[in-house]
Formats: structure tokens, sequence, C-alpha cells
């Protein structure tokens, strides 16, 4: 995956990262859906709506993928937010 860097140098927030990567994908989906709208169907040996069906396929994926990085980005969130005291009594550490 070109141009995408799991953990990119300077960035403070991991979670703020995630949601950059998300942002930055979805993006990309979006252009890529508008060329396949754009394409003919008669010349992809399809009906219109075989061509539609295929693209609302595409529009609840590109979503999960979206919402699963975005749930990501809370969870590292709500990690970072956590005292360094919550974070030794999760891992079995006493007050």
């Amino acid at each position: 995956m070109r141009g995408i860097t799991p953990y990119p140098q300077g960035q403070g927030n991991i979670a703020d990262a995630c949601r950059d990567a998300a942002a930055g994908i979805s993006t990309q989906l979006d252009r890529l859906r508008a060329h396949l709208a754009s394409l003919d169907p008669a010349r992809l040996r399809m009906s219109a709506s075989r061509r539609d069906a295929l693209l609302t396929g595409y529009d609840i994926y590109a979503r999960m993928l979206d919402d699963a990085l975005q749930d990501i980005a809370a969870g590292l969130q709500t990690e970072a937010d956590l005292r360094p005291a919550d974070l030794a009594l999760a891992a079995g550490g006493s007050r």
C-alpha cells in the first residue's frame, strides 16, 4: 500500500494517525467508486442494474471499513486517555 505508513513520523497521537489514515483511505475509495460508476456497463458486459448493485455492495464495504478504522481510533484514544495508574491496575498491578 503505497503512501500509507502505519506510524507516521512526528505524529504524537496514534489515534489521530489512525483517523488520518481512515480519511485518506476513504478519499481513495471515493475516487475509485467515482471511476467505477463512470464506466459504461455495456462495455463491462453487464446490465446497468447489475453494476448499480455491485456499487451498492462497494458502498457498504467501504462504510464498514471506515467504521472499523474509526472504532480502532476511538479505542486507541481511550487507551491514551487512561492514567498510568489505571494502566497498571489493568495490567494486574496494585495502587
